[in-house]
C-alpha cells in the first residue's frame, strides 16, 4: 500500500516512515518543499540502512505524496494542518486520511486539550476535505516510537464513520509489532481520544515519568 506521511519530519513521522516501509509498504515522505522532502527521505534511508533493511523511502512534495498515496497521515503541527488541508483538498478527495493532530495548550505548567467549535481536530479536517477521515496515533509516545532499539507494547483507538476506512487503518497499525488497535467508534467521539495526549503529558511531567503511553486491560465475556 502505498503510505504518505504528510509533513513526516517530527517523530512520529519517523517511526511510522521507517516501520511501514521496513512491513513492505511504498512509503512517501511529504513536506511542503520537495527538497526538504528529499533530504528527510535521505536520513530515513540511512536509519533503514542502519537497521539492516532493504526497503527505501520517498520523499516528494506534500500535494504529490498526497495524489500518490492511498492513505496520507497528517504528521504536521495541529496548528499548520487546516491550512495545509484546504491546499491538498483536490489531491486528498476521496482518499484515506490519518489525523493524529491534537489541539492543546499550555497555561502555566498545565497542558489543556482545546475543543475546537467542530468538536475535534479529526472532526474539523474531516469539515474541510472531501476525504475518508480517520482519528488514530494521538497517544503514541513519539520520541521512543522513533527509537528503534527499544520495544514496547500500546494500544491506538481508531475512530472513524467510514467503515472500511477504519478497518483498513486498524489492519495497518496491527501489523506494527508493539501496537494493538481498538474500533472506538464514528468520529464524533475523536476528542475523547484527542484530549487523553495532555492528559498523559501532565501526568508525565508531574511524575517525572517518559514514554507514557495507553494500554487496555480487559477480560473477555463468555457467550
Amino acid at each position: 500500500m502505498k503510505i504518505a506521511l504528510l509533513g513526516g519530519t517530527g517523530h512520529l513521522g519517523i517511526g511510522l516512515a521507517v516501520r511501514f516501509a521496513i512491513l513492505g509498504h511504498d512509503v512517501i515522505v511529504g513536506s511542503r518543499k520537495l527538497e526538504k522532502a528529499k533530504m528527510k527521505a535521505e536520513e530515513y534511508n540511512d536509519i533503514l540502512e542502519s537497521l539492516g533493511e532493504k526497503a527505501r523511502v520517498r520523499g516528494l512534495a506534500n500535494e504529490d505524496a498526497a495524489r500518490e498515496a492511498d492513505v496520507s497521515v497528517f504528521t504536521i503541527p495541529w496548528e499548520h494542518a487546516f491550512s495545509t488541508a484546504e491546499f491538498l483538498k483536490v489531491a486528498l478527495k476521496d482518499k484515506i486520511v490519518v489525523s493524529p493532530l491534537v489541539p492543546m495548550e499550555k497555561r502555566g505548567k498545565t497542558f489543556y486539550y482545546t475543543k475546537l467549535p467542530e468538536g475535534s481536530a479529526a472532526e474539523k479536517l474531516a469539515s474541510i476535505l472531501d476525504s475518508k477521515v480517520v482519528s488514530a496515533y494521538q497517544t503514541i509516545p513519539a520520541e521512543k516510537f522513533a527509537r528503534f532499539d527499544e520495544s514496547f507494547e500500546w494500544d491506538v483507538a481508531v475512530c472513524g464513520d467510514d467503515e472500511e476506512a477504519k478497518k483498513i487503518v486498524i489492519d495497518l497499525t496491527n501489523q506494527i509489532d508493539g501496537l494493538r488497535a481498538f474500533d472506538a467508534g464514528p468520529l464524533a467521539v475523536s476528542s475523547m481520544v484527542e484530549s487523553i495526549t495532555p492528559l498523559l503529558i501532565n501526568i508525565m511531567v508531574r511524575n517525572k515519568m517518559k514514554d507514557l503511553g495507553v494500554k487496555f486491560v480487559y477480560k473477555l465475556r463468555k457467550g
